[in-house]
């Protein structure tokens, strides 16, 4: 368990993982400087980026490690990070996820440092202001002003902004053979032991992606494999894994007006991707 010590974490390790991401690297480096109880100490792993990030590392002082794209496998990384740090509570932030206020990382771990089973916490992301409507939709949808709602899979959890207690790492490493979802893998087998995921919206960082229809393909794709190995899924049904998933995402999307013809498109994408993710898995 966490030691009655550590209540008082003084400096809380932040492992920051990072391929191109500029120019949110730079604000996600000064967020994390500006953190004021308890400070970051960044670890910051570049995947060989070329667009200045690393040069942004350098520059802030953090602690900086080199990895080549072909080593880049998520468990592993995940894993590696809690290797090279020491504070009994790790957090995660994505180089592009840039913190809103100067307690946002206190908040994040607050949950994590007692004696209960609180094994991980997730913050709240908003999407940015230049995000086009559907990913606003998308992201107020998932991180409100509430904990999201646990599905039949379990509890919905995000590492773009997270923390992790060490102590429940060193029983469940991350898997280092899936190349999607490792972090649901890893909360769905902490669920199992009984230890809980939080979500915390005071925790608040600014995130989102663009996606063009391959990437939402290929991505959905990834988890859709992932979620057969995870949830030891068998094959997938047409109506109630592809068309009841996308009729029900459109219909959302009509609701909160913003609905178009590039967002069908989109939706297309993603409930394919998925369902072609599934299939795959099932044949190998």
């Amino acid at each position: 368990m966490v030691s009655e010590r550590s209540r008082g974490l003084e400096v809380v390790d932040v492992v920051v993982r990072c391929r191109n991401e500029m120019p949110y690297t730079e604000r996600t480096l000064a967020g994390l400087a500006w953190q004021r109880a308890p400070r970051a100490r960044v670890l910051f792993i570049d995947c060989t980026s070329t667009d200045g990030s690393r040069e942004a590392a350098e520059g802030a002082g953090v602690r900086l490690m080199d990895l080549a794209p072909e080593a880049y496998i998520p468990g592993k990384v995940l894993n590696m990070g809690m290797e090279m740090t020491s504070s009994p509570v790790v957090a995660f932030i994505n180089a592009d996820a840039i913190p809103l206020d100067d307690g946002a990382l206190g908040r994040l771990v607050a949950p994590l440092l007692g004696e209960g089973k609180v094994a991980a916490t997730f913050a709240r992301q908003v999407a940015r202001p230049d995000a086009d409507p559907l990913t606003k939709v998308d992201y107020a949808r998932a991180f409100g002003d509430r904990a999201p709602v646990q599905t039949k899979r379990g509890a919905f959890f995000s590492m773009a902004a997270s923390a992790i207690r060490r102590d429940v790492w060193e029983a469940l490493p991350f898997d280092e053979k899936l190349r999607y979802s490792e972090d649901v893998d890893w909360t769905q087998r902490a669920s199992a032991l009984g230890w809980a995921v939080e979500y915390v919206p005071e925790a608040v960082f600014e995130h989102s992606h663009v996606y063009d229809l391959r990437s939402h393909l290929k991505r959905r794709t990834g988890e859709g494999k992932a979620d057969r190995a995870i949830f030891r899924l068998g094959a997938p049904s047409v109506v109630k894994d592809l068309l009841r998933p996308l009729a029900g995402s459109i219909v959302r999307d009509a609701r909160a007006r913003v609905l178009s013809p590039s967002g069908v498109a989109v939706r297309v994408a993603q409930a394919a991707g998925y369902f072609a993710g599934r299939v795959s898995a099932v044949r190998t």
